[in-house]
């Protein structure tokens, strides 16, 4: 091989290392991979930072409008809504509505946004059932995953897989053109899912309210402000206790009142019992320093923060995809300042955080309990960084203005499927259409993009054409074809997609298509079967992220909410990698005769 193809075989080795081992962000080892090609002139820069035109990020990034703007119309909640009234309280029911009707969404909106979108139903759903919510959170999340093969825009892999055919030269796959082997895959999907992936799914117990109430006691205590204290007649602000003492104020009680939430502002009078959360050392230290004293034990009442009433609420939150604290702390996001509430506890992979809460990172997909002013949740519900698991069911009816975005979505569709112009022009012009008819408001249209997606995108597919251009992916397709060739066609179609899927359990399922459509590509040639064949094995293959919680976002968001453990995806998710293997291997050479 010459020095640059083994510059790319260390590029793969790297991304794949980084990827497993999560030392970098996803995006981040893209770029190193982009800089690392460009630096050492394995590709030009013209070449290097083609992927940022690629129509397939173009229409990746025009599909999260898209969605977006479906979401802010309702329209997904609406359907998330009927089923909550509809659904009924039967395990096996309420699985196949979800599967079918995320499944569906999946089709056409991202999939991420999906399972979003239908977390909290999935929740409720299963309390109204008396079962645990992970019954319900791990169909939802393959659901989504087995919805996306169904059309073009689905998913980012069937993009992918649709750019690399145009540049070899051959007819890229249509809109409707996975349709045949989709349905046919979340068919079988959904029938293992309710018979013996059902059994399989784990009955776990997620964050306990009134256990994580009772823990938080530990952390709690009562002091009072007795007369002659020097911080009488003095605000919070001034006192500074936080900063000083790490201690935070929860509440106040003044002659029979209860001051739930107090402000910075609010000043201590002599009398007031204080209500205080930190380490025990911290209060000792507190009540020392600032003259407090400890409350008697016969005065102590703790059960006060157990207490919800109209004016205080205790939530259950997931930090969303879109999570833009990422890797802060709680104090450091300013929780209490942005929603006026309280975090209570912290689960991240089933397990209560149960340090210092206010100093914890927040990543993706942990779950916290928080105690709200009532009046505050819809600040919670609007965020784009938390999901709330809400306990009560919501009606939202169907209104006049959901039409639009659907109308929008339609037309872009359509104008796609029948050729009228490429996906990516369709596309922007539906983006384009939801910002005129103002469903998604302009000052939000940024903020709809996932723009670390893009950029592994875009920075990722320069590598694919490195692997081409210094005859790496040849090599490879050369190599698995002198190996398989005496099996035959049906054995290639499952080694392709055995790869693809073991790598898209280890990183983002557009980087695992991204290096095998190459080689993919190569063995068609090499072999000598139609490409289209084999590169629908490897969208299939990328989208059958079942076996780890990291594979994909939505394994990721109902990871913690689902109190799952990493085997729980191994059992669950390798028979049914299993089922959609051999129905693709069924279909895939009917609908694309090899």
């Amino acid at each position: 091989m010459t020095p640059e193809a083994w510059i790319v075989v260390g590029c793969v080795v790297g991304a794949l290392v980084l990827f497993a081992t999560e030392r970098l962000p996803p995006e981040g080892v893209g770029v190193l991979v982009l800089l690392v090609l460009g630096l050492t002139g394995t590709v030009d820069a013209p070449t290097a930072f083609a992927g940022f035109a690629s129509p397939a990020v173009i229409t990746v990034a025009a599909m999260f409008i898209l969605s977006a703007g479906l979401v802010e119309a309702g329209a997904p909640a609406a359907l998330a809504s009927a089923i909550v009234r509809y659904g009924g309280t039967r395990i096996a029911v309420l699985t196949v509505l979800l599967v079918l009707v995320v499944g569906g969404m999946s089709a056409f909106i991202n999939n991420i946004a999906a399972t979003v979108i239908l977390m909290p139903a999935a929740v409720t759903l299963a309390r109204a059932a008396d079962a645990s919510a992970s019954r319900l959170l791990m169909p939802l999340a393959f659901g989504s995953m087995l919805g996306g093969l169904m059309t073009q825009i689905g998913t980012p892999p069937n993009l992918l897989v649709s750019d690399a055919l145009a540049a070899a030269g051959h007819r890229p796959f249509g809109m409707f053109d996975f349709a045949p082997t989709g349905a046919a895959i979340l068919g079988a999907g959904l029938l293992y899912l309710v018979t013996v992936g059902r059994r399989l799914v784990p009955d776990r117990q997620g964050p306990d309210f009134d256990e994580g109430i009772a823990q938080t006691r530990d952390y709690l205590a009562e002091v009072r402000v007795p007369a002659g204290a020097s911080l009488v007649g003095k605000n919070l602000r001034e006192l500074r206790w936080r900063p000083r003492f790490d201690i935070s104020v929860m509440e106040i009680f003044r002659d029979g009142r209860r001051l739930r939430f107090p402000t910075a502002e609010e000043v201590l009078f002599v009398g007031d019992v204080v209500l205080v959360e930190g380490e025990p050392d911290d209060v000792l230290r507190l009540t020392q320093v600032e003259g407090v004293e400890f409350t008697s034990e016969r005065d102590f009442e703790p059960d006060r923060l157990q207490a919800e009433d109209e004016r205080a609420t205790v939530l259950e939150l997931v930090a969303g995809p879109t999570f833009s604290s990422r890797g802060l702390s709680i104090a450091a996001m300013r929780f209490r300042n942005r929603f006026g509430g309280l975090v209570l506890g912290i689960w991240r992979q089933g397990t209560r955080l149960r340090t210092r809460l206010r100093d914890q990172r927040i990543e993706t997909g942990d779950v916290l309990m928080v105690r709200m002013p009532s009046a505050r949740v819809s600040d919670l519900e609007e965020s784009t960084d938390f999901i709330v698991l809400s306990q009560r069911a919501r009606l939202v009816l169907p209104r006049p203005r959901m039409l639009v975005p659907l109308a929008i979505l339609a037309l872009a569709v359509g104008l796609a499927a029948a050729d009228v112009a490429h996906i990516a022009v369709t596309g922007v012009l539906g983006a384009l259409l939801i910002v005129v008819t103002r469903v998604l408001p302009y000052d939000r249209v940024y903020a709809a993009v996932e723009w670390r997606t893009l950029v592994l995108i875009a920075a990722l597919l320069p590598l694919g054409t490195a692997m081409q251009t210094t005859g790496l992916a040849e090599n490879l397709a050369q190599a698995v074809t002198d190996t398989l060739r005496p099996l035959g066609p049906i054995a290639v179609l499952a080694g392709i997609f055995i790869f693809t899927s073991l790598l898209t359990q280890l990183m983002s399922n557009a980087a695992a298509v991204v290096l095998v459509a190459p080689i993919g590509l190569g063995i068609a040639a090499s072999f000598g079967i139609a490409p289209h064949a084999v590169l629908m094995m490897v969208a299939i293959a990328g989208s059958t992220a079942f076996m780890t919680p990291i594979g994909h976002q939505s394994n990721v968001l109902i990871y913690n909410t689902g109190a799952f453990r990493f085997i729980d995806f191994i059992k669950v998710g390798g028979p049914l990698t299993l089922v959609v293997l051999i129905v693709s291997l069924i279909i895939v050479p009917i609908v694309w005769p090899l």
